[in-house]
């Protein structure tokens, strides 16, 4: 006998697909290829296919690429509550040169207080490659994200 998920599960898989509907409207991301792929509480994947646009001069994804992509799976990860959460400070380490394939941010919250959420977001390449580690801290202003 296959178990059905309780109304509470189905609850929180319907606000887990709006919140991911919600970032669609990321524009900036979705001008540079970028999308949420997966969101739940505290956590969210982001993946980009690296294009000829993402490549700085020396013929690498440009910096600012790779940010926006794990500022992406940050946004949808200190969201994922359904109250609203900006930026507030955020940081960067550059491991690893790419150049082709898809780079994808995996966010964790590891810290959520009353009013600030915490996450380390780990851009790989496809073999699983560390290529940056962004941390992340948002300020929780209380309000609904209005996914609804």
């Amino acid at each position: 006998m296959i178990a059905k998920p309780d109304k509470a599960d189905y609850a929180v898989g319907m606000e887990m697909q709006q919140i991911a509907q919600f970032f669609k409207g990321d524009q900036f991301a979705k001008e540079n290829g970028m999308r949420v792929v997966e969101v739940r509480p505290g956590f969210a994947q982001a993946e980009m296919k690296v294009e000829p646009r993402h490549l700085n001069a020396v013929g690498i994804v440009q910096g600012g690429a790779v940010f926006t992509l794990a500022d992406l799976a940050f946004a949808a990860a200190s969201n994922s509550h359904g109250v609203l959460a900006v930026a507030c400070q955020a940081d960067l380490t550059y491991f690893k040169a790419v150049a082709s394939g898809t780079l994808t941010a995996v966010a964790e919250e590891i810290s959520r207080t009353r009013k600030l959420s915490t996450c380390l977001i780990r851009v790989t390449n496809e073999e699983g490659e560390l290529v940056a580690l962004f941390k992340g801290v948002a300020y929780i202003k209380g309000t609904p994200l209005g996914v609804a």
